[in-house]
């Protein structure tokens, strides 16, 4: 079985340029916790996830500080803020053809709850650890 046999196809995506709020409401949307950040060509340039909002706080972006501003302060804020400013940019990912146990264990290896798919350069889809296990019960 290929990594693209258990991906989810056209998965949601925003671009570094977006909002916060907007890549917020994607997530929510979607219920989903995370985001592919493309460029206008469709190049995958980061994700944002959940994760990201908490994590960054040494770079000016702290969220128990929005937290206590109030929500409209907090709002104003994340539409103000980019995608790009907190994004990992520090990507794995995994080509479409490769065997679905090499995306488990680069998932296993670096700890990843979404592995990007790519195919001929351009990103194609996501496999999440919830598609794994799904396909190991045979759904």
């Amino acid at each position: 079985m290929k990594a693209s046999d258990i991906m989810t196809l056209g998965a949601a995506t925003t671009t570094p340029d977006s909002s916060l709020a907007d890549a917020i409401r994607c997530m929510g949307d979607h219920r989903i916790s995370a985001l592919p950040v493309v460029d206008a060509d469709g190049n995958l340039r980061g994700i944002v996830s959940e994760g990201d909002f908490f994590r960054k706080d040494g770079q000016g972006f702290r969220l128990e500080e929005l937290a206590r501003s109030g929500v409209g302060s907090a709002t104003r804020e994340l539409e103000e803020r980019r995608v790009a400013e907190i994004m990992t940019t520090a990507l794995i990912s995994v080509d479409g053809d490769a065997p679905i146990e090499e995306a488990i264990g680069l998932m296993e290896r670096h700890g990843m709850k979404r592995l990007p798919v790519m195919a001929k350069g351009k990103l194609v889809g996501l496999i999440s650890r919830a598609d794994i296990l799904r396909v190991l019960l045979g759904e």
